[in-house]
């Protein structure tokens, strides 16, 4: 353990409350925050939500918060945390790491917030985090960064999603695995998570393949909108496979591209992230081709009873099908309050206690995913896709299960020497 996860800089509003403790003031606030903040029982938790609701990924990020909404209402439902009655409060952060800062500042000042969940941006959860440690909260997230549970990793940030070395096991590792080709050519966006993917595949992927050769990559800013020139370097250089380690729009769009430019005929493609939010503006045609592979962090007709019945569920009351990094906040929100409920309070070294190697709840992956404790990771499944042909899609059904690995902490993940991370 870590004591109690501070950093430097600053006294947080609980450590003030608590350094306060006895006298009448305290007493009176305690009182209208409902008790949760010393580590007592309470009667009620508040969640801050740190969303990305307008922006680039907003459309992305309305799909999480509704799920974060559906986990609070089924958590009330169920006693996740007790007898204390859960709300959540969002604050769109625009995926942008000092509005995501300012926001989550908010939530923890001015509505109390006992934790912070929400995210999917790597940079947005990087800055989320840090603040989290400060204050003195638990931060239950999703990011792909590999530095989100390295080198940067925090006591106090649980992450429910897969990160990049594991997004890029269930693309680039499957399709050689499958003796797809002999070479590799990346096409990478230039900000964290896919200099995480790029250096994995670079460096540990690729070499551990005897015979496969690694030719090379290019980097393409952030909310490039032509891939012409990339893609024509990767083509150039004669490889195999084409990994395209690009994210939402990026996604959408080098795919569309990839297919104008005939790449399909003639290499391998996959993309480490995608969704049927993707997958819908991409279109079946893309999708289906033999040479389109892909990876997904989850998938919504994953046969196994708990994935169905949260995917039933939130169609029922959404109308449309969860993301795999809903699915990740679902479960992840769900057991922080388990945990919540476990350590008889929302004070974070006894909640950081009760979270880590704690199974997630539901197990929508269902391989006994839980929390690391050596670096806060769940032990998710990221599952390898490919489109189904266009006469079969009919809904939301764009994608069939390829591969779900039964040990992805044995099989995708890095071992706890090999991220840094150190709390």
């Amino acid at each position: 353990m870590s004591g109690n996860g501070r950093t430097d800089g600053g006294t947080s509003r609980r450590n003030y409350l608590r350094g306060a403790a006895g006298s009448a003031t305290l007493a009176a606030i305690t009182g209208c925050l409902g008790g949760g903040l010393g580590g007592g029982g309470g009667d009620s938790v508040t969640i801050g939500g740190t969303i990305p609701t307008s922006g680039p990924y907003g459309e992305i990020g309305g799909n999480q918060k509704q799920a974060v909404e559906l986990a609070v209402k089924h958590a009330n439902e169920d006693g996740d945390a007790g007898d204390r009655e859960i709300e959540v409060v969002f604050r769109d952060t625009q995926t942008d790491p000092q509005r995501a800062t300012q926001v989550a500042r908010e939530l923890i000042t001015q509505e109390n917030a006992d934790f912070l969940a929400g995210n999917f941006s790597s940079s947005v959860a990087l800055a989320i985090g840090e603040l989290a440690q400060r204050e003195d909260v638990i931060y239950t997230c999703v990011g792909g960064s590999n530095a989100l549970t390295g080198k940067q990793c925090r006591a106090n940030v649980f992450n429910a999603g897969n990160s990049a070395v594991m997004q890029t096991s269930g693309g680039l590792r499957y399709v050689l695995e499958q003796g797809l080709g002999e070479s590799v050519y990346e096409i990478t966006a230039d900000y964290s998570w896919g200099q995480s993917i790029q250096n994995w595949n670079e460096t540990q992927i690729v070499p551990s393949f005897d015979g496969v050769e690694y030719l090379g990559n290019t980097f393409v800013d952030f909310g490039a909108t032509d891939y012409s020139q990339a893609i024509t370097k990767a083509r150039n250089s004669g490889a195999d496979i084409i990994s395209f380690n690009l994210f939402a729009s990026n996604h959408v769009q080098s795919a569309q591209q990839a297919g104008d430019f005939g790449l399909f005929e003639d290499h391998v493609c996959v993309w480490p992230a995608t969704g049927i939010i993707e997958a819908a503006q991409i279109g079946p045609q893309i999708l289906s081709h033999e040479n389109f592979y892909a990876s997904a962090p989850w998938y919504w007709q994953h046969d196994v009873s708990a994935a169905r019945e949260f995917a039933n569920s939130f169609n029922e009351e959404y109308d449309t099908r969860p993301l795999g990094f809903s699915a990740s906040m679902y479960a992840g929100v769900r057991t922080t309050l388990r945990a919540i409920n476990a350590a008889d309070g929302t004070e974070a070294n006894a909640v950081r206690d009760e979270m880590e190697d704690r199974e997630l709840f539901p197990q929508l992956w269902n391989v006994g995913e839980r929390f690391r404790a050596c670096d806060h990771r769940a032990t998710i499944a990221t599952m390898t896709v490919k489109g189904r042909p266009p006469e079969e899609v009919d809904g939301q059904n764009y994608y069939r299960i390829l591969e779900v690995p039964q040990d992805p902490e044995e099989t995708q993940m890095r071992t706890c020497e090999q991220t840094g991370c150190s709390f």
